[in-house]
């Protein structure tokens, strides 16, 4: 009978951590896949709204898989359309561009958000595009107290672009090429979610951008804030997670960017939908 409760328990573990348990859009939780577990993960972000006409598509598919109970790895197909009409231009037109990048994710949890004080984990991304390459760092804090969870990451980029100079050399036009590091963009996330049942939950995101480049330092700063919806399916084979993020101030006015929204660098509006399949 002992041995029988036993086996019981480690079942129903095993089926808590086979789900990474994701129910932020935005933010990061401490949570990973357990050592063999497999999930596809589906990104859909629209964003609207700039001094000119805007509009961005974001589409991301992931791959993630647990290496144990600590340590995860994920890839990704990244794709981004941009149209975009350039500020003060009379003309009307609108211009239309699309990149396609790969990045390989890691994540490493240090501490557990239910049975420690706090959960915490460290994660790195290195991502690789046509024109250039990003690093991100970020450091996630997270914890879970009965029906309530809150999260905080902090997150560090750098963001190189290759870069091609052509030179003169004994009447010879020679080409130089290397990778310049152009911006450093520093990003503070918090969310705060609700859970009235296990497979729904509704509460907020938070996020504070700052665009530091090589040129001239801190350039922009904004707050962005909306809400998050989090719906997990009865037999739990798909999560969907819908964020609604629109930019609430602009931090860093400028004799360039003077008014209460920086629509320069950050747009109005921003729509990001996240749907989770295991298998």
């Amino acid at each position: 009978m002992k041995n029988t409760l036993v086996f019981v328990i480690i079942i129903l573990l095993l089926g808590e951590l086979k789900a990474q348990d994701r129910q932020f859009a935005q933010t990061y939780q401490s949570t990973n896949l357990a050592r063999g577990f497999r999930d596809l993960e589906v990104w859909s972000t629209v964003r609207m709204g700039k001094e000119a006409f805007y509009r961005g598509i974001d589409e991301r598919l992931e791959f993630e898989v647990g290496l144990n109970d600590r340590l995860q790895t994920s890839l990704y197909l990244n794709a981004t359309h941009q149209s975009f009409a350039t500020k003060g231009d009379s003309t009307g037109t609108i211009t239309s561009v699309s990149d396609f990048s790969i990045s390989n994710e890691w994540k490493l949890k240090l501490t557990d958000a239910t049975t420690q004080m706090l959960g915490s984990a460290v994660y790195g991304e290195l991502g690789i595009s046509g024109t250039g390459l990003d690093l991100e760092a970020k450091l996630i804090l997270d914890k879970r107290i009965d029906k309530h969870l809150i999260a905080f990451n902090i997150a560090g980029e750098w963001e190189w672009e290759q870069e091609v100079k052509g030179k003169v050399i004994n009447g010879k036009v020679e080409q130089e090429n290397k990778m310049k590091l152009m911006a450093t963009p520093i990003e503070f996330n918090l969310g705060y979610m609700y859970n009235f049942r296990s497979s729904f939950g509704l509460g907020f995101e938070a996020k504070n951008q700052y665009e530091i480049t090589t040129e001239k330092g801190l350039e922009h700063a904004a707050l962005l804030l909306g809400p998050t919806l989090f719906f997990n399916s009865k037999d739990k084979e798909y999560k969907l997670i819908l964020n609604f993020l629109p930019e609430i101030t602009n931090l860093r006015k400028t004799d360039e960017q003077p008014n209460s929204l920086d629509l320069d660098e950050y747009e109005k509006y921003q729509f990001r939908l996240l749907l989770d399949f295991e298998f």
